[in-house]
């Protein structure tokens, strides 16, 4: 296949979104800001995540995109740096081996000293190479452009068999993270002594507003037993392990452990372990609160430690990639399985 099919999309929607989204955002942006300090620097990279950019999908995506966009960085000996509004990123991981954070002083939002750019991912499948190459060569051209900085809102995915090693180079856990991650490896066994199960509902119990269908109320008590059984088919085959259960929804989850914990057992004295904490898709929330995002983290940590990763799937449920880039991220098995 001409990878033109996979350059021409990007393209298009990077002209469309720096007419009708970056050019008043940035000139918002440049009238409410100071002017920068001048930069010690011949260009820098940045990548972006601002409210109105939804585009750029969930915690996983971007996670996928800033390791892709350091790697290219780190061959052309270029600085890469990251803004990641509402949330701000430095509050749940921090800087390992390199120091990806910038003052907002010295971001620039004249876009006549900066070159603001989307580059997207439009088809699902992450390995194929042509897109690799088309996301590569953009990329690569996109930096070449004559400004200060490059700022770039991607969920591009071409360093898939690095990931791991190229998070690791740029994150570890704050110690608040930590400390959660920590305390929930003690109650659940330790690393690898468990296995987890990922559940992508989006809209579909009600739980709030994502995209996709919703079920009515018969048919989402009857979805739920569904899986609610999947996760006892899954205990009956592997009884001597617990069982990490993740999800969007609290419906679910609430269900499932009425159904396992009926009797008053605590998460961690019994097979099943639910991490507490409401779960929001960072695409489609800005608003949330500190300990709302940390669940996220949290999660994708834990998911990181299990010995294997499953995602449900089901043509009503969202094909996610979260448990996969937890999956890479240090080594845990990944498993795909269909509800029945």
């Amino acid at each position: 296949m001409n990878k033109t099919l996979y350059v021409l999309p990007i393209l298009v929607s990077n002209y469309r979104f720096r007419r009708s989204l970056f050019r008043p955002m940035y000139h918002e942006r440049a009238a409410a800001s100071h002017e920068p300090r001048p930069s010690k620097q011949p260009k820098t990279v940045v990548y972006m995540v601002q409210p109105e950019t939804t585009f750029s999908g969930g915690l996983s995506d971007r996670l996928r995109a800033i390791t892709s966009i350091y790697a290219e960085c780190k061959r052309q000996g270029l600085p890469f740096r990251i803004v990641f509004e509402p949330l701000h990123l430095q509050d749940y991981l921090k800087p390992n081996k390199y120091d990806w954070r910038i003052d907002g002083q010295d971001i620039i939002w004249d876009m006549r000293r900066c070159y603001p750019c989307t580059l997207l991912t439009y088809h699902h499948r992450l390995e194929n190479p042509l897109q690799r190459m088309a996301q590569r060569l953009l990329l690569r051209s996109f930096i070449k452009k004559d400004a200060e900085q490059i700022h770039v809102y991607s969920n591009m995915a071409t360093e898939e068999k690095r990931y791991g090693k190229l998070f690791k180079e740029l994150f570890v856990p704050t110690q608040e993270l930590q400390e959660q991650i920590n305390y929930h490896l003690q109650h659940i066994g330790g690393k690898r002594n468990y296995i987890s199960m990922t559940f992508r509902f989006r809209q579909l119990l009600g739980d709030f507003k994502e995209g996709g269908e919703t079920l009515d109320e018969r048919e989402k008590g009857l979805f739920v037993q569904r899986c609610i059984a999947c996760v006892n088919r899954m205990h009956q085959k592997q009884p001597g392990k617990k069982i990490l259960v993740t999800a969007d929804s609290a419906t679910f989850l609430e269900s499932l452990k009425a159904s396992v914990h009926g009797h008053g057992l605590e998460a961690y004295d019994s097979w099943l372990y639910l991490i507490p904490g409401k779960v929001v898709h960072m695409g489609f929330t800005h608003d949330a609160n500190k300990q709302t995002y940390m669940k996220s983290f949290v999660d994708y940590y834990m998911l990181s430690y299990a010995s294997t990763v499953y995602l449900v799937r089901d043509r009503l449920m969202y094909h996610s990639g979260f448990p996969y880039r937890a999956a890479i991220l240090n080594g845990a098995d990944y498993q795909e399985i269909t509800l029945d």
